[in-house]
């Protein structure tokens, strides 16, 4: 039962099995051995055990993807669940096993027309994302938030990220060389771990020297460790894909983004939406032409219902339960949290109540400041004379 095959045996002239191991072995003469073996892992842990004894002209991307999307749930998987890095990856390779059979039988649809049944997640930031992203990565400074402002602003990949030292960074040029790249490799060396850490050469068209702004210097001064991996502040030490997208998602959470992800941050570098006028200007103009909610009049309504959205990150920035922060705002514990629940909709006493205490706490006023909670009809509202 071990040996039984998820997807049946094919009746048919070759399995997706077998065409991938044909195009492994057509490409094993223009690519590195590294490589390969990271695409015969990946295959092997994820593919294949689905589609490899499936015919192949039954499988499409549509197939491919609804499967990887599953593999990605995280209420089913857990930790083991896959990010979007491997997710890419894998679509990658999916599509290139089907574009080389296509090539040798004209009966299978073409890989555009594959692809274009499927669906790409990774649409780029809205101006509203963007300047949230931004908002979080100035008052949770780390260098995880660090590398995701590297992303959008120099262009640079999750492996990329986690594979920076801080020797790759020309500070008085504001320049970084991207040279390397961190995989997760098949472990022929023995011992007992399957698979290892490798930092590894990026592909030739990828080596670059990209520039951050210098709207980033103190950012990037803040970490500065001579000799030292940007991620860890270590030498030697590198933080795998998996785990930095982690943090990425637990930090995005707080800030109800739970739809950020390091690609979709890339695909908006890339798309020229990433203007530095984001990180010196909280209101800037969005990127769809809506302007951002800086208004003339108080409007009462939009600031509870944007309160009550981000009460709880903003709660987090200051590491208080919510047991303690409803007695502060004299209500018992269950009241405040049907508030911060969406359960209860607060009153525009309440709403003063929260600004007050927000806005006079040092680790939240800028947030405030940068969340349009506190706008300037309001201001001018508050002062007499």
């Amino acid at each position: 039962e071990e040996h039984m095959p998820r997807a049946g045996k094919s009746n048919g002239t070759m399995t997706f099995g077998e065409a991938t191991a044909d195009w492994i072995k057509d490409r094993r003469e223009n690519i590195s051995e590294a490589s390969i073996d990271r695409y015969e892992y990946l295959l092997d842990r994820y593919i294949l055990p689905e589609f490899g004894e499936m015919d192949v002209s039954k499988v499409d991307m549509t197939r491919i993807n609804t499967h990887l999307a599953d593999l990605a749930d995280k209420e089913k998987h857990g930790e083991s669940a896959i990010g979007g890095t491997t997710i890419e990856s894998l679509q990658s390779l999916a599509g290139g096993v089907l574009t080389f059979v296509a090539k040798r039988n004209s009966s299978i649809p073409s890989l555009d027309e594959l692809v274009r049944s499927g669906k790409n997640p990774y649409k780029p930031l809205s101006g509203e994302e963007i300047r949230k992203l931004i908002a979080c990565a100035k008052h949770n400074r780390s260098p995880e938030m660090l590398g995701v402002l590297l992303s959008l602003y120099a262009g640079l990949g999750t492996g990329e990220v986690c594979a920076l030292s801080w020797d790759d960074f020309d500070l008085g040029r504001r320049e970084i060389n991207v040279r390397h790249t961190l995989y997760r490799l098949k472990n022929k060396e023995g011992g007992g771990k399957r698979t290892r850490l490798t930092v590894m050469d990026v592909r030739k068209a990828n080596i670059r020297t990209a520039q951050y702004p210098n709207e980033l210097d103190s950012y990037v001064q803040e970490f500065y460790k001579r000799g030292c991996v940007v991620l860890t502040g270590e030498k030697e030490r590198y933080l795998e894909q998996r785990t930095f997208c982690n943090r990425l998602d637990s930090a995005m959470r707080l800030y109800h983004m739970e739809g950020l992800t390091l690609q979709r941050v890339k695909k908006t570098y890339e798309a020229g939406l990433a203007d530095v006028r984001y990180l010196t200007d909280p209101f800037y103009e969005k990127t769809d032409g809506s302007q951002a909610h800086e208004q003339t009049q108080v409007d009462e309504r939009w600031l509870i219902k944007e309160m009550e959205n981000d009460l709880k990150p903003l709660r987090g920035l200051l590491g208080i339960s919510s047991r303690d922060m409803g007695f502060m705002m004299g209500l018992s514990v269950g009241d405040y949290e049907a508030i911060e629940a969406g359960e209860a909709v607060m009153d525009w006493d309440m709403f003063l109540s929260l600004l007050f205490f927000f806005k006079y706490n040092s680790r939240t006023e800028p947030v405030i400041e940068a969340l349009g909670l506190y706008p300037a009809a309001l201001k001018e509202r508050m002062v007499i004379g």
